[in-house]
C-alpha cells in the first residue's frame, strides 16, 4: 500500500448554500425527474465563466464519434413568446413542482422569463414562467429608440446571471410605461420564478461636462444608453454596463455596480468611460465585461471620445481596466484610434477573451486587428505623428506597446468573443468573423500563432468549445451561424465539419438566428436560443436516467460495486486505495460488506448526490476502518454535511480502538432545497478518508 504522506491532493468543495424563499405561482410540468447531473454542469453566466471564454470543459457525454446527423440531433423546442438575445443559463438538480429537474433558464425580449426541463423530449408547460413587466407596462417598441436593429420590441436583451450559493438569477428588464422608458434590475428566486424582493429602477450619475451634462453631472438616460451587455457577478456586486441604440442620441458607457443582501439592492458603484465627452458604448457581441479572480473588471469601448493620454477620463476605443469598485488601474488605446472613431470601426464590437492564468486579454473590433493585452502592464497609448487615416502606417502592427498585435482583417470583423480551449496537443483561440469563417489559432508562450491552424466555411456566429478535458477525441467547437444553422466541428482540425443541422432539417431545422447568439453545452446537451424557441438538442438514443432509488444510496467508496453497495460515484477530488486485510466488523450494526471496508477514497474530497426529495430527511451512515496507521492521532480529519460540520478532528483509529476494524458515524440530515446533499471531507492531519457512504430515507 502506498504510503499516505504522498498521497497530498488539492481541496475541491461542493457546498449547498443558503436559499432564500418567497412563494409564488408555479406552472408545473409534469416531465420525468432527472437523476441528478453533476454539479460542474451548471452554467451561471454568459458563455459559461467571467473569463468569457466559450469553454465548456467538463462535458463528458459529447465527442467526435457521437455527434453526427444519425446518433445527434434536436430532442425538444420550447415555443416563448419572444426573441431569446440573451443566452440560456441552466442549473442542474432543482426540485420544482415536487420533483427534481435539470432546468434550462431563458429570457426574451417581451420582458419573459421561463424554466424548462432540459431532459424532456416532448415540449410540454414550462416549470414556471413569469413575466416582470409592471401593471400597464409594455415591452419597449424600437420606433421609441429610433434604432431598428431590434424588432419589435426590446425588453430583456442582456444575459442574466445567477447565484447557486443562493438560488438567485439576476436579470435586467427594458419597458415602457406610457411613455416613460425605465431599466429594472430583478433579483428572482430560480425555483420559482418570482421576485425574492421589489426590483430597484436603474438610475445614476458621474461627474462630467460631456453629452447630456448638466451642471457638472452627466445622468444615465434610460432612452438613449441600450442595456445588452451580459450581466457580471463578481466581488459580491452585480455589474451591469450600457452602449447606445443605433449611436442615436446623448449617450455614454456606463457601468453601474449593485449590491444584493436579499430583501433589496443598493447601488455602490457608478462608471462613466466618457463623462467628458461622449459615445463610448460598452457592448462587445453581448459580452462586454470580463472579471478576473482578483477583483478587477475588464472592458472594451466603442467609438467615442479619447483623452486619457492627456490625463482625460475619456476612454473611447480602448481597453480598460477597473477595480472592483469601477477605478480605472491601466487601458490601452490602439495609436489609431482617431481613425477608428472617425472611421466608425469600433474597437469594442468585439467582447474581450480573458486568459486569466497567462495575464492575458485578447480582443480584437470591427478592423479585425487581433490585440493580445498584458493584463499587469496594459500598453496605455502611444501616438504616431505620421499617422494618416488610411495611409501607409495605418496597418502597422509595431507602434501600440502591447504583448501582440496582428494584422487588420487577422480575425475580420469581430462581433463576437474569441473562444478558448485547453486541448491534448496544446491551446487554441477560435474567433468568429462577421459573416465570415470561424478560425483557430494556436497559443503558445503568450502569443496567437500568425495565421490560422484551421477554418471552416460557416457564416457569422459566435463560437463556443466543448470536452472533457484535454481527452483527445472530446473537442468540438460548436456555432449557430447566421443563417440559423447549428454547426459542430473538430476542435482539433475546424476543416472537419461532424453535425450540422440541415442535415435532416425535418427533425433538426431552427426557425431563425438571434444577433450575437452564443449557445450552452452541457451534460450532453446543446442548448440554443431562436427567435421564437428555446431548442435543446441532444443524443437521440438517451433517455433522462432514473431518479436515486426509493431506499437510497449506497456508495463503495474508491472500490468497485459490492452488493448492494454500488461502485465508488459522485466524488470530487481525492485518490482510492484498497487492502486485502479482513475487517473486523463486529462492533458495528448493520456493516457493509468486508469489500467496503476494504477499499478507500483518501485525501480532500467530496461526495454531492442529488435527485433526492427537498428537505426530506436522511440519514447518513459513513463507514470507516483504519488500514494503515497502527496508532492513535496520526489520521484526523473534519467532515460536513450541507455546511455543518458533523464530525471535528475525527479519529478513525482512536474511534475504532484498533487497525482493520471497523466503525460507523450516523446523522440525521435533511437534503437541501434543491434536493442535494454535500458531504465534505477535509484533512486536518495526513488524509481524510472515507470506506463507505449510505443515504437513506429516514
Amino acid at each position: 500500500m502506498m504510503h499516505e504522506k504522498s498521497r497530498r491532493l488539492t481541496f475541491t468543495a461542493l457546498f449547498a448554500g443558503p436559499l432564500l424563499l418567497v412563494s409564488g405561482l408555479v406552472a408545473v410540468n409534469f416531465a420525468p425527474a432527472a437523476r441528478a447531473a453533476p454539479a460542474n454542469t451548471a452554467v451561471t453566466t454568459y458563455r459559461n465563466d467571467n473569463s468569457r471564454d466559450g469553454q465548456y470543459s467538463s462535458e463528458t457525454i459529447l465527442n467526435t464519434s457521437n455527434v453526427n446527423v444519425s446518433d445527434f440531433g434536436k430532442r425538444v423546442s420550447y415555443p416563448v413568446d419572444g426573441q431569446v438575445y440573451a443566452q440560456p443559463l441552466y442549473i442542474p438538480n432543482l426540485t420544482i413542482g415536487g420533483s427534481v429537474h435539470n432546468v434550462v433558464f431563458a429570457a426574451t425580449e417581451n420582458d419573459t422569463v421561463y424554466a424548462f426541463d432540459a431532459d424532456a423530449t416532448s415540449a410540454g408547460a414550462p416549470l414556471w414562467k413569469v413575466s416582470l413587466l409592471p401593471s400597464g407596462a409594455t415591452a419597449v417598441p424600437f420606433s421609441a429608440v429610433s434604432c431598428g436593429d431590434l424588432q419589435p420590441v426590446i425588453g430583456i436583451t442582456s444575459t442574466p446571471v445567477i447565484d447557486p450559493a443562493t438560488n438567485t438569477m439576476y436579470v435586467v428588464a427594458y419597458d415602457d410605461e406610457g411613455g416613460k422608458l425605465v431599466y429594472r434590475l430583478h433579483a428572482l428566486n430560480i425555483l420559482t420564478g418570482q421576485d425574492i424582493s421589489p426590483p430597484i429602477v436603474i438610475s445614476g450619475s458621474a461627474p462630467g461636462t460631456g453629452v447630456g451634462s448638466s451642471g457638472g453631472t452627466v445622468s444615465f438616460n434610460p432612452a438613449t444608453n441600450r442595456q445588452r451587455t451580459s450581466l457580471v457577478l463578481a466581488n459580491g456586486k452585480i455589474y451591469v454596463a450600457f452602449s447606445s441604440f443605433c449611436d442615436v442620441g446623448a449617450y455614454h458607457g456606463w457601468i453601474l455596480s449593485y449590491s444584493y443582501n436579499g430583501s433589496s439592492f443598493t447601488q455602490v458603484n457608478a462608471y462613466d468611460d466618457t463623462p467628458n465627452g461622449s459615445d463610448g458604448g460598452i457592448w462587445g457581441g453581448d459580452a462586454g465585461l470580463d472579471a478576473d479572480t482578483n477583483g478587477n473588471i475588464y472592458f472594451a469601448s466603442g467609438n467615442g471620445t479619447f483623452d486619457a493620454n492627456t490625463g482625460g477620463p475619456d476612454y473611447g476605443d480602448s481597453v480598460v481596466r477597473l477595480n472592483s469598485s469601477l477605478a480605472v488601474q491601466d487601458y490601452f488605446t490602439p495609436y489609431n484610434q482617431q481613425c477608428l472613431n472617425q472611421g466608425d470601426v469600433d474597437l469594442g464590437s468585439g467582447g474581450p477573451l480573458l486568459i486569466q492564468g497567462a495575464n492575458a486579454l485578447i480582443t480584437a473590433g470591427k478592423e479585425g486587428r487581433a490585440y493580445v493585452v498584458n493584463t499587469t502592464n496594459m500598453g496605455k497609448y502611444t501616438a504616431d505623428p505620421n499617422l494618416v487615416c488610411g495611409g501607409t502606417d495605418s496597418t502597422s502592427t509595431t507602434i501600440d506597446k502591447i504583448q501582440q498585435e496582428l494584422p487588420p482583417g487577422t480575425f475580420g470583423p469581430l462581433f463576437s468573443v474569441p473562444a478558448f480551449w485547453n486541448g491534448p496537443s496544446g491551446q487554441f483561440v477560435y474567433t468568429t468573423a462577421s459573416n465570415g469563417p470561424t478560425r483557430a489559432f494556436s497559443w503558445s508562450g503568450g502569443k496567437l500563432s500568425t495565421t490560422p491552424t484551421s477554418v471552416t466555411s460557416a457564416n457569422g456566429g459566435d463560437a463556443v468549445v466543448s470536452s472533457n478535458g484535454t481527452a483527445a477525441g472530446t473537442g468540438i467547437v460548436w456555432n449557430l451561424d447566421s443563417g440559423g444553422t447549428l454547426h459542430a466541428y473538430n476542435a482539433s482540425n475546424l476543416a472537419t465539419e461532424l453535425y450540422n443541422s440541415t442535415q435532416d432539417s425535418s427533425r433538426d431545422s431552427i426557425d431563425g438566428y438571434v444577433k450575437f447568439s452564443s449557445v450552452v453545452v452541457t451534460n450532453g446537451q446543446v442548448i440554443v436560443g431562436t427567435p421564437a424557441h428555446v431548442d435543446v438538442f441532444g443524443l437521440l438514443s438517451t433517455t433522462p436516467p432514473p431518479p436515486p432509488p426509493p431506499n437510497g444510496l449506497q456508495i463503495n467508496s474508491g472500490g468497485p460495486a459490492a452488493s448492494p453497495f454500488v461502485a465508488d460515484e459522485d466524488f470530487a477530488g481525492g485518490s482510492t486505495a484498497s487492502v486485502t486485510h479482513a475487517i473486523d466488523t463486529s462492533a458495528v450494526t448493520n456493516p457493509a460488506p468486508q469489500a467496503v471496508y476494504q477499499s478507500n477514497r483518501f485525501g480532500n474530497f467530496s461526495y454531492s448526490e442529488g435527485g433526492l426529495t427537498a428537505g426530506a430527511s436522511f440519514t447518513v451512515r459513513l463507514h470507516f476502518a483504519e488500514e494503515f496507521w497502527t496508532t492513535a492521532g496520526a489520521r484526523i480529519f473534519n467532515v460536513s454535511i450541507n455546511g455543518q460540520q458533523v464530525l471535528t478532528n475525527f479519529d478513525i483509529f482512536a474511534t475504532a480502538g484498533a487497525e482493520y476494524k471497523a466503525v460507523v458515524e450516523q446523522f440525521t440530515v435533511a437534503a437541501s432545497s434543491t434536493g442535494m446533499i454535500t458531504i465534505v471531507f477535509t484533512t486536518v492531519k495526513d488524509n481524510a478518508q472515507v470506506n463507505g457512504i449510505e443515504i437513506i430515507p429516514a
